[in-house]
């Protein structure tokens, strides 16, 4: 028994490190095939379908572990929902201020990423684009790294040190230095939300609610 729990934790962390590879990697293929310089500007409609679609990756490993998965999308009492929205007010209040500070100081480095106005397209498309940047990833992401990932670890490291490890690699694969501590922070704060609903519905209405300001101040700021 003992020897089988070993090989689990040991094989867990593999998988998941070659499930984000796999994710990635993709994405920068397509990226680099498909797209122009001028698609950075103004970008294709089909623009945020060449980041999400291959996160089907990332759902099709979470599959495995869909019995325990479906314990996670139930029903939560409104205070989680009333926390979900007190936390949307301090991470969109932290990126506020984070970009300020770094503005301030000339940190160029550490400047959050510009994300051109035309990020959902138009016409029909924007709909769909706003679909997947607002449904289809904090979906997937959240089942992958608040159901799978940091479920898994606080099982064998404890809720502080679960969460601080799946933030990390949450912000990690982000991959933009200006979003490293903003995503950090955003992801503390899900994942002591799902600690504390145990489900995640509140996860993703939040992470979704983000991701919608991002696209309207984008578009529109």
């Amino acid at each position: 028994m003992v020897k089988k729990l070993s090989q689990v934790n040991l094989f867990l962390p593999v998988e998941i490190i070659l499930t984000l590879l796999l994710t990635y990697t993709l994405i920068l293929i397509l990226r680099n095939v498909l797209l122009t310089e001028s698609d950075f500007i103004y970008p294709s409609k089909f623009y945020p379908w060449i980041l999400v679609i291959p996160q089907i990756f990332m759902l099709l490993y979470s599959i495995k572990f869909l019995n325990n998965l479906r314990k996670l999308f139930k029903n939560v009492r409104l205070k989680n929902y009333l926390f979900a929205i007190l936390l949307l007010l301090i991470n969109l209040s932290f990126y506020l201020y984070y970009a300020e500070i770094v503005f301030f100081f000339s940190l160029e480095i550490m400047y959050l990423p510009n994300i051109s106005k035309y990020i959902l397209g138009e016409g029909l498309f924007i709909f769909i684009n706003l679909f997947a940047i607002c449904v289809w990833v904090p979906v997937i992401e959240e089942i992958f790294f608040r159901g799978v990932i940091l479920r898994k670890l606080t099982e064998s490291h404890g809720n502080f040190i679960s969460i601080i490890l799946s933030s990390f690699l949450f912000c990690v694969v982000h991959g933009d230095v200006g979003l490293l501590i903003p995503v950090f922070f955003s992801s503390i704060s899900i994942s002591i939300l799902f600690v504390i609903s145990k489900s995640l519905f509140p996860c993703i209405m939040l992470h979704s609610f983000q991701n919608f300001f991002v696209c309207m101040v984008a578009t529109f700021a």
